[in-house]
């Protein structure tokens, strides 16, 4: 296990530095389906033969000769100890570019390809759900925003989820959880394993959701509200959220039927789990696994397949981890 490639490019330039040598301490790479861009952090030894990484630098690592990270510097800060400190996104950091569109009824994949164009960078479409979307104005905000949005949206009304990534240079919308031919591994006390984090909260959590708007002349309010019929009224007590609409024409029957889809998001307990193992490509945002940890089992937690959401490789040549959250 090691770093077969940390090459750093000033765009522009002729030179190409090989910086494997000035490593000072091991690379770690975490991707997020959580609209951020894939970050790889990193230290470099000065040794005052010419280089100096600047925000933009164009960065390359591999790791066992596979691929992993291909982006740009944008953080880079020098220390009394002659070390550099970077921070480098993938491109998918560009699609925090802001803007203004007028999107019409179109789907998500017809919108992540005119976001991407609009950002400058390569793209490319693994998954389309097909759902359209409704029209929508998207006034001084970033592409992620607007994309956000527009998954969240889908996902709600059609059932099926998806995440944008960046696949060394190319930026991609898939489904989430990823398809996969392969047979799930099973992960858990007696494999891969190190460590892991079982956490539950209702903290976010609302079995009541009223949904509002003001009248014409503004003179009162008009609602709709969907509470929950479940047990987690008599369990959690009365947990009520209140969203504004500002669309005019939506009538008491939307209203009502956006306050049950609000309502199904949030009468939920979440559950969160953190899990690390040895180190492994295979596991990637998106990516999933069965399991299976006896402890768990004892509380009610039986053997499952999981989704790997945020996923952290610390690539130490000596003690190679991979740090997950996943969810079910």
């Amino acid at each position: 296990m090691a770093v077969t490639q940390m090459q750093i490019h000033t765009r522009g330039s002729a030179n190409y530095w090989d910086c494997r040598t000035i490593l000072k301490s091991a690379p770690t790479y975490t991707t997020d389906p959580d609209f951020a861009a894939g970050t790889l952090t990193f230290d470099l030894i000065e040794v005052q033969e010419g280089f100096t990484p600047h925000n933009g630098d164009e960065v390359k690592f591999q790791w066992d000769g596979v691929n992993v990270f291909f982006g740009y510097i944008f953080k880079c800060n020098y220390t009394s100890d002659e070390v550099f400190s970077c921070t480098a996104y993938d491109k998918t950091r560009y699609l925090k570019n802001q803007d203004s569109i007028v999107w019409p009824v179109s789907t998500v994949a017809q919108r992540f390809n005119t976001a991407c164009a609009a950002a400058g960078i390569a793209h490319k479409v693994v998954y389309d759900s097909g759902y359209k979307l409704p029209t929508k104005v998207s006034d001084g905000v970033s592409y992620f925003q607007m994309l956000q949005e527009d998954v969240d949206t889908t996902k709600a009304e059609y059932g099926q989820a998806s995440f944008i990534r960046d696949n060394f240079g190319t930026v991609e919308l898939c489904a989430f959880p990823l398809p996969t031919s392969k047979q799930v591994p099973v992960i858990g006390d007696s494999s891969m394993a190190t460590s892991w984090e079982y956490d539950r909260s209702i903290d976010d959590a609302a079995n009541s959701v009223k949904i509002e708007k003001n009248s014409k002349d503004d003179s009162s309010k008009i609602g709709a509200t969907a509470t929950a019929t479940g047990n987690t009224v008599s369990k959690w007590g009365k947990l009520q959220i209140v969203e504004k609409v500002t669309n005019d024409k939506m009538n008491k029957a939307q209203m009502q039927s956006k306050a049950k889809s609000r309502l199904k998001q949030t009468n939920i307990e979440a559950e969160t789990m953190k899990v690390t193992t040895v180190g492994s490509l295979d596991f990637e945002t998106g990516g999933t696994f069965v399991l299976k940890v006896q402890s768990l089992a004892d509380i009610g937690i039986k053997s499952r397949v999981v989704t790997i959401g945020k996923c952290t490789q610390n690539f130490d040549p000596d003690n190679w981890t991979t740090d997950m959250e996943v969810s079910w």
